[in-house]
């Protein structure tokens, strides 16, 4: 799954320019993740607000823990960093093909050396 997943983000950061958007871009999302290790599933919500053309607010909400981001790019592509009282880290979403409106998405906190999956949906 990792895989496909940095294989899904390199094949939408070489074709960014060729592409329409299909992902959401602004907008309330709810989150399910793992934290890169077993038994470690979570879930919350992720909202999204564009700052400028280019740049964009993220803030999770996930299981009472809120972490808040800033992220360059568009709706299809995003690359972020975020923290909150205890840690930051650095994620990068991608529009997500079978998730239409929705992103998957790979994270790590600073100092870390596993990945984080997220699969980020359109909240309903």
């Amino acid at each position: 799954m990792m895989l496909k997943l940095i294989g899904s983000a390199m094949i939408a950061l070489a074709t960014i320019a060729s592409v329409p958007a299909m992902a959401g871009g602004a907008g309330v999302y709810t989150v399910k993740g793992n934290n890169g290790e077993p038994d470690t599933d979570y879930s919350g919500t992720l909202t999204i607000v564009q700052t400028g053309k280019d740049t964009f607010k993220l803030t999770w909400n996930i299981e009472g823990e809120r972490y808040e981001g800033y992220a360059v790019g568009d709706e299809r592509v995003l690359a972020a960093s975020f923290r909150n009282k205890k840690s930051s880290g650095t994620a990068l979403l991608v529009e997500d093909d079978e998730n239409k409106g929705g992103y998957q998405s790979i994270w790590a906190f600073d100092g870390e050396t596993r990945l984080g999956i997220e699969k980020i949906s359109p909240k309903k």
